[in-house]
């Protein structure tokens, strides 16, 4: 087996380079990850390796326009719930096509219940040695893990150095470990581990990204390419942003963030990337948490990591191939296990059951059919959520007791938009109806839309309770919403600045004083005239 090995870690050499100079956290260190490879396999199966190139090129050049035109708010449209779903789902597959690795299977499977299929279909070609290595690797990795969080006395810091130190070492300590031992062991009749193989020395050479390429005996141009892409040209860098960006806000808390820099310095560390045929990247959270857990100052720390990693392929490269399979499923599902979220589901499980759906939509989605389906049927769904939310915006209503009697007060929450304006209006005209000929008290303070619509609808409610002898009145209103309210025709105006139901009802009086003044000075004024 021949490998090409330089692209993949080429990528994260150059990016992590480019990232020194244009990245604004320390901390973020880019690079290919879990995720992006996820993405990419999926997107670009059965493609040549062009594909995988065009698209790095594509994703980069979508971000950076993206930045340029500061449209990072689009990726508030994924929710908590959405991310959750498809990162969860995500360390499900890794780890479902990590199997045969595992326990020593070779086979090509499209899905997890491919995965599960041949792994059930094979057990009889399961090879020992290979599930032994990578039950001791995994059990290693996992107490290697715990062992940062070793408690020791406070005065033996060069012990909890060296604790922490091995313990952000393991991945390494373990291949290193597993590496000598498959290579004193070897037997080139009859391997005891299925090895990596050969892996290609040196550094992918410099060009530009492939426009065209050979699929099938047919020359392919670059919009053909494109549609062979699909949707993935877009949902890619989209999760791309949402992963950087997450990863950024973690390990900036308390500093500011310039979305837009971090936008443009990911697309360009894409576009470089293409040019020497490597995969799509993005911020890598684990490598990010051990720059922030080794106090890194200043983003130049990828510098070292950038030229470490190039002296090893030019190097080291002929050493990968007694790397065993099974060593590395277990470095690859020991790392991602711990993204599956199960802390949000029991979270959402107890406070919010409709984010829950959109969760496990995702999630089903993603491991049935592809993750890039399943990212845009979770942004739908959080909308087609969230648009129900404010077609029923909840209204509360009840009797409060003042020194003049009972009145009824109704909280408006959320939003009183043309979706729910209607229905605003007839819960207005119900709660006046109950009260009369008390009047409505609407308390204001969650109110935080209104649109044109709700103006009208509101209107048509004050002319009705105002025609059945009634009076209504807005208090608490938003400082923001003021000149909304304020076009309103026939409002009392003097209430919105009102903060309780009594400075309300005080309003009330002042009115029905107002009122009585102007009758009785009418009521004057015909005698007035016939004196004189």
């Amino acid at each position: 087996m021949h490998k090409k090995g330089g692209a993949r870690a080429s990528t994260n050499t150059y990016s992590t380079m480019l990232y020194v100079i244009l990245g604004t956290v320390k901390e973020v260190s880019i690079g290919p990850t879990s995720l992006m490879a996820l993405f990419t396999l999926q997107i670009c199966r059965e493609l040549p390796i062009e594909f995988v190139v065009l698209l790095t090129f594509l994703s980069g050049c979508i971000v950076f326009v993206m930045g340029l035109l500061r449209l990072g708010f689009l990726v508030d449209l994924i929710s908590p719930s959405v991310t959750s779903g498809f990162t969860s789902a995500t360390a499900i597959i890794i780890v479902a096509g990590q199997v045969k690795g595992l326990i020593g299977l070779s086979f090509v499977a499209e899905s997890v219940a491919d995965n599960v299929y041949f792994v059930v279909s094979k057990w009889r070609d399961i090879r020992l040695a290979d599930c032994a290595l990578g039950a001791v690797c995994c059990t290693v990795l996992l107490l290697l893990r715990k062992l940062k969080d070793v408690q020791v006395s406070p005065k033996q810091t060069k012990l909890k150095k060296a604790l922490w130190l091995v313990s952000i070492s393991r991945n390494a300590i373990v291949v290193l470990a597993a590496s000598v031992f498959a290579f004193y062991t070897h037997n080139p009749q009859k391997p005891m581990f299925k090895l990596s193989g050969l892996v290609e020395p040196g550094l992918p050479p410099l060009s530009l990204p492939p426009f065209s390429a050979s699929l099938h005996n047919s020359t392919l141009r670059l919009q053909d390419m494109v549609l062979h892409l699909g949707s993935g040209v877009l949902m890619l860098p989209i999760v791309m942003v949402l992963a950087n960006i997450a990863i950024a806000k973690a390990f900036s808390v308390g500093e500011k963030l310039d979305i837009t820099q971090e936008m443009m310095t990911l697309g360009l560390c894409n576009i470089a990337g293409s040019f020497v045929h490597a995969m799509p990247t993005c911020g890598a959270f684990t490598r990010s948490a051990v720059s922030h857990s080794s106090g890194v100052r200043t983003p130049a720390a990828g510098l070292y990591s950038g030229i470490i990693t190039l002296l090893a392929l030019v190097f080291l490269t002929q050493y990968f191939y007694f790397i065993p399979k099974a060593c590395l499923s277990s470095v690859l599902i020991c790392a991602v296990i711990f993204m599956i979220d199960i802390e949000t589901v029991l979270r959402l499980w107890r406070r919010d059951r409709m984010e829950l759906s959109v969760l496990a939509l995702t999630f089903v989605t993603s491991i049935a059919l592809n993750v890039e389906l399943a990212v845009l049927a979770g942004i739908l769904a959080s909308l087609a959520l969230l648009v129900r939310r404010l077609m029923r915006p909840a209204l509360h209503a009840a009797a409060v007791k003042t020194g003049s009697g009972e009145v009824c007060v109704v909280r408006v929450t959320q939003g009183a938009v043309y979706l729910s304006a209607e229905l605003v209006g007839r819960r207005l005209l119900w709660a006046a109806a109950r009260s009369a000929p008390r009047a409505l008290l609407v308390d204001c303070t969650r109110l935080t839309l209104l649109d044109y619509t709700a103006q009208q609808v509101f209107e048509r409610v004050i002319k009705k309770i105002k025609n059945d002898n009634q009076k209504i009145l807005f208090y608490n209103v938003p400082v923001e919403l003021m000149s909304q309210m304020e076009n309103i025709e026939g409002v009392i105006k003097q209430s919105f600045r009102a903060t309780s139901v009594q400075e309300a009802l005080a309003v009330i009086e002042e009115k029905a004083v107002e009122a009585n003044e102007s009758t009785a000075l009418m009521a004057t004024e015909p005698g007035s005239r016939d004196n004189v």
